[in-house]
């Protein structure tokens, strides 16, 4: 919903969960913002239990912040409450669940 003053204003928790088609593994997603391609895109991603991100990269910067759940990368374990920026162009490894995450994921336009 938009308003008067430019504000968007959604309620997340009554968004449809859809598939994400344009994500490199399976997963579902809630847009909360899509300026169009190359621009800001802020979007909840959910996989599910024992789900996975192929790996791949990005042109611009993009920051994570786990919801809930928790994914691993590389060894590392990312838990619910950890906030993740990964810079333009980096290249990013092959992520996986084994209980299930929903990461909040805030993709900054690209320059």
């Amino acid at each position: 919903m938009s308003t008067e003053t430019g504000t968007d204003t959604v309620y997340a928790p009554d968004m449809a969960w859809e598939p994400a088609l344009d994500f490199p593994g399976t997963a579902e997603t809630k847009i909360l913002r899509d300026d169009g391609p190359g621009q800001a895109r802020t979007a909840f991603i959910s996989l599910h239990a024992g789900g996975h991100v192929t790996p791949h990269a990005h042109l611009g910067t993009v920051q994570h912040y786990v919801v809930e759940g928790e994914y691993e990368s590389e060894g590392t374990i990312y838990a619910a409450g950890t906030y993740r920026r990964l810079p333009p162009h980096a290249n990013v490894p092959e992520m996986t669940t084994q209980n299930g995450v929903t990461v909040l994921m805030i993709y900054d336009p690209v320059c």
